[in-house]
């Protein structure tokens, strides 16, 4: 590519976040083979840049504002900054424009649920209305194809409180003390999944308690309201954090909250040499049992990660839409974030767990959701219902391989075609195996492969509870 070509594609807005993309891609390449099947805005991309060359003319802002609609933030593609400037390209364009209607209420889980679980029944109820689901077709601009999950008839939340499990409780010493963060589809949609996360904590003996949270705020950063993103991060880093100085582990059962926790929040919180040089080491990667790679975590269940006494000035911080974010925090919170399998697999290899497995039959199919895998915490999961005897599990995917569904932009009348397509070499995939049933982290996935495939999809906290029998 010579310089002369390069620079035909430039122009006087090259700080805008999309231009810095779009400029930063094509210098380099790679993408336009590596995403080609499992993105949407890499072969976008790559065509507005050809096109360029042949017209020695770079595409305009508007033209370019179409990419941001294509990411889904699935974590996939190799670099942070493609992300960054995905976002602050969304949070740019939403500033300017305002929130669609659907985007507002489908991003905002939280809030319309809460209002439902007043009545849920009604609400459900009323949804089912062929002449409301017609009315929300036009105004939310939803797809007709789809339908909206009902609301539980009791939220996680509610259920936790009669549990006592909002209160702070006094556990023996030494026993493992498990702070929940459950996500809004499990808290309102499935509560079924977070009460088999209770269930299962409590089976291993730990201690668990629910503290109070907001949505993680990935839903809403993925349209661009990053006001009320930003609002939620910040009360939920200010609880958890507490409970991890008050010597609680935090868990999390929803792969994409634990991913925008402990991945995306945490990928541009610092990137200047100096600040890198000062921030905690981490240990050497540990190995479960069964030989996968687990995410580096603090080695003692009582000893939580720290960056305090680090300083972070000015010029350590990324330009993304996060910095008004305390860097410190965001890389803490990042290193004392568990998902749910991750620390089910320590304390069934490291910490004396012994599950008594009841037998269960099933030929099914195991399923890593994107957000998992870009954890980069192995398969902790499919480690421990390979234990259960009698259940044929075989795992289903490639590193590139996503459902498609992008939680709520699936819904979307102008998404609807895009998220089949996305996910169309992964439904191929698992229709060849003729799965009874699918077992995945992921409750958007769940949703995406109910509405595709038909077939019982199951959380995989789920078959475990199912499968721990009475303990001696």
């Amino acid at each position: 590519m010579s310089s002369s070509q390069k620079s035909s594609a430039t122009v006087t807005t090259a700080r805008h976040p999309l231009r810095r993309l779009f400029d930063g891609c094509t210098d380099c390449d790679i993408c336009r083979f590596l995403m080609d099947e499992s993105c949407l805005l890499f072969p976008e991309m790559y065509r507005l840049y050809d096109e360029a060359l042949a017209q020695k003319q770079s595409p305009s802002l508007e033209v370019l504002n179409d990419l941001t609609d294509r990411c889904t933030l699935c974590g996939l593609c190799p670099c942070p900054d493609v992300r960054s400037n995905v976002i602050l390209a969304k949070a740019m364009r939403t500033r300017r424009q305002g929130l669609e209607p659907g985007a507002r209420v489908l991003s905002d889980v939280q809030t319309f649920a809460r209002l439902g679980r007043k009545a849920p029944r009604v609400a459900n109820a009323l949804l089912s209305l062929p002449a409301v689901r017609r009315l929300l077709e036009k105004v939310f601009q939803l797809h007709a194809h789809r339908r909206l999950p009902p609301l539980a008839t009791e939220d996680f939340f509610s259920w936790a409180a009669k549990e006592g499990l909002s209160r702070k409780g006094t556990p023996p010493p030494g026993t493992v003390r498990i702070a929940y963060f459950v996500g809004c589809t499990a808290a309102y949609l499935f509560p079924e999944v977070a009460r088999a996360v209770v269930q299962v904590f409590r089976a291993a003996g730990a201690h668990i308690e629910v503290p109070p949270q907001q949505c993680c705020g990935m839903p809403t950063v993925v349209e661009g309201d990053m006001p009320r993103s930003l609002q939620r991060i910040t009360a939920n880093m200010s609880t958890l954090l507490r409970a991890v100085q008050d010597g609680f582990h935090v868990v999390c059962s929803c792969p994409t909250c634990g991913y925008f926790m402990r991945s995306l929040l945490k990928e541009n919180a610092c990137l200047a040499t100096g600040c890198l040089e000062t921030a905690p080491q981490a240990e050497p990667q540990k190995r479960g049992a069964a030989g996968q790679p687990w995410h580096e975590v603090p080695k003692a269940l009582g000893s939580p990660q720290s960056t305090s006494g680090q300083t972070y000035g000015p010029s350590s911080l990324a330009d993304d839409a996060f910095s008004s974010l305390s860097p410190s925090e965001r890389l803490q919170l990042a290193q004392n974030l568990w998902d749910v399998g991750e620390a089910l697999g320590r304390l069934r290899h490291e910490y004396g767990w012994h599950p008594r497995w009841r037998p269960l039959k099933g030929r099914w199919i195991y399923y890593a959701p994107c957000h998992q895998r870009e954890q980069n915490i192995g398969t902790p999961y499919f480690d421990l219902l390979q234990e259960i005897p009698g259940l044929e599990l075989k795992r289903v995917g490639s590193s590139t391989d996503c459902c498609g569904m992008g939680g709520s932009l699936g819904y979307k009348k102008a998404f609807h075609e895009k998220s089949l397509q996305l996910g169309a070499s992964l439904m191929d995939k698992i229709i060849k195996e003729a799965p009874e049933a699918i077992v995945t982290d992921c409750l958007s996935c769940r949703l995406q492969f109910q509405h595709v495939l038909g077939l019982s999809v199951h959380h995989p906290v789920e078959v475990l509870a199912r499968a721990l029998a009475a303990p001696r």
